[in-house]
């Protein structure tokens, strides 16, 4: 790395001119020219080292799709040579939500947002029926390959990113928000882990998706006994204890994910039941 620096005349000093002089953007650039989604609405949140705000750059949508890399498939694949972009059919119809370095304007944490009103065509529903979820009146936000920079994430860019999302909902007047949450573990855990929510009021009283053929997770008599006693050695994300503590339900049974290797959850928020606590804190 140092004889590559001592040949370089013009020296790169900021991540934004990495990103204007890397050969990887300039193919991104050309493949994905007329990939420019229009958001939304628009979002403009400031603190004093972060701003939070829809994507509407080609270099944003280049670091979204490297953040995802990096967290996917070189974090959870453990494809550690694979440095290719992650990006998938749905990305067409999204908004992205970011938390960007003021410094050196770099992605730090992203959601992907497909609002109703753009399509019903949804990731989720590539592994869940969700005909029962999407007759619920108003608009809806499916959340989608949440992902931070692990060197530089904090409590306050999660918040931040949240307090960006419920903006969001507000401006597009949206009445409910899904997703598939996942939790790394074997498919023989699914019925235990699915009673444990039940036991704990966390799954929702209406609605119950189940999972597609190919996603349904194989389940026989001694896996289930053994699922009994160890559930509770199971590590439940963060994120799905912050949607549950912010008024999340599970609305689905789970969905075996064998590329990745976890059951996927169906996770669904009325927002205007998001308890008093995530209000306050998010919203002022």
């Amino acid at each position: 790395m140092s004889t590559i620096i001592k040949n370089i005349k013009n020296p790169i000093h900021s991540f934004d001119d990495f990103l204007s002089s890397s050969p990887k953007l300039i193919n991104f650039l050309l493949k994905f020219k007329k990939y420019d989604p229009n958001p939304s609405s628009e979002i403009y949140i400031e603190s004093k080292k972060y701003i939070v705000q829809l994507a509407t750059k080609q270099k944003d949508f280049y670091q979204i799709f490297r953040l995802r890399s990096k967290c996917f498939k070189r974090g959870v694949l453990k494809n550690i040579k694979d440095f290719s972009l992650e990006n998938d059919c749905y990305d067409k119809f999204s908004d992205y939500l970011i938390v960007k370095d003021k410094v050196d304007d770099k992605v730090l944490a992203t959601y992907r947002l497909i609002p109703s009103f753009k399509t019903n065509d949804y990731y989720s529903s590539s592994e869940f029926d969700l005909s029962k979820l999407l007759e619920l009146d108003g608009i809806k936000i499916e959340l989608g390959r949440a992902c931070t920079d692990k060197e530089k994430t904090s409590p306050i860019i999660f918040a931040l990113l949240w307090k960006g999302l419920l903006e969001y909902a507000n401006r597009v007047d949206a009445k409910y928000l899904f997703g598939c949450s996942s939790i790394f573990c074997g498919e023989e855990y699914s019925t235990a882990i699915f009673n444990d929510f039940l036991e704990n009021d966390f799954v929702h009283s209406r609605i119950i998706s189940m999972p597609k053929y190919k996603y349904l997770p194989k389940s026989n008599i001694k896996k289930k006994e053994k699922t009994v006693v160890n559930v509770k050695d199971i590590k439940i994300p963060s994120l799905i204890k912050s949607y549950l503590n912010a008024g999340a339900k599970i609305c689905s049974f789970p969905a075996y994910d064998k590329d990745f290797k976890c059951l996927d959850l169906l996770t669904l928020f009325n927002i205007k039941d998001i308890n008093n606590r995530y209000e306050e804190k998010f919203k002022s």
